[in-house]
């Protein structure tokens, strides 16, 4: 059986408010995320990688780099769930890329 092919049966009321899809770099998150919500029909809530300025110096020396791209992504996860909280209550269900509870 394709995925394509598989019907999903599920209680809407019994179903997460947010899901979230969490691992190391270039696992697949994102590709993950993104056909769980279409598959799901529900939003997205994705990192927008190419907007931490640190990164690419992270790749080039991580030790040096680590805390300013990590403090970005902080920063951006926590703007991103601020504002779901003003969100539309009507489509509450949400796939993310990240998990704000893994940065401490």
């Amino acid at each position: 059986m394709l995925a394509n092919d598989i019907q999903l049966a599920l209680d809407p009321a019994a179903l997460p408010r947010f899901i979230a899809v969490e691992g190391p770099i270039g696992v697949g998150k994102t590709t993950l995320a993104r056909r769980l919500a279409e598959t799901l029909n529900y939003d997205t809530l994705l990192e927008a990688v190419e907007d931490n300025p640190f990164l690419e110096r992270f790749y080039a020396d991580p030790r040096a780099n680590a805390l300013p791209a990590q403090l970005f992504f902080l920063f951006q996860r926590t703007r991103q769930i601020q504002q779901l909280r003003q969100g539309d209550m009507f489509r509450p269900v949400r796939v993310a890329d990240f998990l704000l509870d893994k940065d401490p």
